[in-house]
């Protein structure tokens, strides 16, 4: 059963909790805007559940944090929104409160993440990437030892925003997606982002799984007790699956072509970064994150790149429309339409099971949701 709530109850409700956990007011508003977009967004597995997960390891910056669940929440991206932080304890258990810079090299850099609430380490290496692809003209930043971010679109937002063309990648790990032709899990479901200045108010953002369906479609359906999208998930006999307590591996997107994408993205943020891979992966602090940054100035114009994408931009819309399609989007403008439609309303509906352990998390340190391979 799902009830409206105001955003800005929900807002005081992320500020609560995160508050109660010692995370200040540096990145918290940036976790739950992420959170609360993907809601709005209506991307529910990576929405305001997650908090439920993240019960152990966040203790501070908490505008940052809270920023980007509801930006999550409101943009329709549940999974990455507030059911995102029902894992939030999980993730603050073993945190060290470190992010260490432990290479730094001409226009490259390595960090390790000490365990870091992951929406904090990725900020950091984002600064990072940025100061050095302003300094080379392009750079990569790798980060391991950190718990998962969820949604790798704020990081390519703000590389973008600071005229770079961004790369935010990650194997997302333990094993969940099948070879091509496979039924048992082996690759990560391996998210990837990529950000482009833009002349429109925000800046160009593709961000996409190369799983068929995101892991946390299974999380999602348990606290909503529904069905699992069609043929994403298999079970262990290898056959398509609408049960969560059965799911034990997802498809690639694409056939083999997604494979092969999911594939690449494992060995770029994995053993690139000296993080681990494949079935050699335990738990999230053991995934790799890679961070790149490009300066359309390395060979041309800034202005002249971004009137080249505006172009291209009018070709698609433009283009001719098969006979059941009303418009043609770019990635990301249904989810900026859902945003800006869910703010117009002030208001969303939430699961009533995520929004009572929300509450629950908001008055005590109890509520969440333990961490595990399905559940994250």
């Amino acid at each position: 059963m799902k009830e409206w709530v105001e955003i800005s109850e929900l807002r005081d409700l992320l500020d609560k909790i995160l508050t109660l956990r010692n995370i200040n007011n540096d990145y918290k508003e940036f976790i739950y805007e992420d959170f609360i977009q993907a809601e709005l967004e209506e991307r529910k597995t990576h929405g305001v559940g997650k908090v439920l997960l993240m019960d152990d390891a966040l203790k501070r910056k908490k505008e940052s944090i809270i920023n980007e669940i509801l930006e999550a929440e409101l943009s329709g991206k549940e999974k990455v929104g507030l059911a995102r932080m029902l894992l939030l304890d999980n993730e603050l258990k073993n945190r060290e409160n470190n992010v260490e810079l432990v290479k730094e090299f001409g226009n490259y850099a390595l960090f390790n993440g000490h365990k870091e609430l992951g929406h904090i380490a990725a900020l950091t290496c984002v600064d990072k990437v940025v100061e050095l692809a302003k300094k080379h003209g392009n750079a990569i930043v790798g980060l391991t030892n950190a718990s998962r971010y969820g949604r790798l679109k704020p990081f390519a937002r703000k590389i973008a925003e600071n005229n770079l063309i961004g790369i935010v990648m990650n194997n997302g790990g333990p094993a969940a997606v099948t070879a091509y032709g496979g039924i048992s899990p082996i690759l990560g479901t391996n998210p990837i982002c990529f950000g482009f200045p833009s002349n429109n108010e925000d800046p160009y953002l593709f961000d996409f799984s190369t799983s068929k369906c995101v892991w946390g479609e299974i999380r999602q359906s348990k606290l909503e007790n529904k069905n699992l999208p069609e043929e994403c998930f298999l079970n262990t006999d290898g056959q398509f699956t609408l049960d969560p307590d059965q799911a034990n591996a997802v498809v690639a997107f694409g056939d083999v072509k997604g494979f092969v994408l999911c594939y690449a993205i494992e060995i770029l943020a994995g053993a690139f970064t000296g993080a681990k891979m494949g079935l050699q992966v335990e738990d999230e602090y053991d995934l790799g994150f890679t961070f790149m940054a490009f300066s359309p100035e390395m060979f041309g114009n800034i202005e002249e790149f971004k009137n080249k994408l505006k172009v291209l931009e009018n070709e698609i819309k433009s283009s001719v429309k098969n006979e059941t399609t009303e418009k043609i989007y770019i990635p990301g403008e249904v989810s900026k339409e859902r945003f800006e439609n869910n703010m117009k309303v002030g208001k969303i509906q939430v699961d009533s099971e995520i929004l009572n352990r929300l509450k629950q998390m908001a008055i005590s340190l109890d509520g969440g949701i333990k961490s595990t391979n399905q559940m994250n």
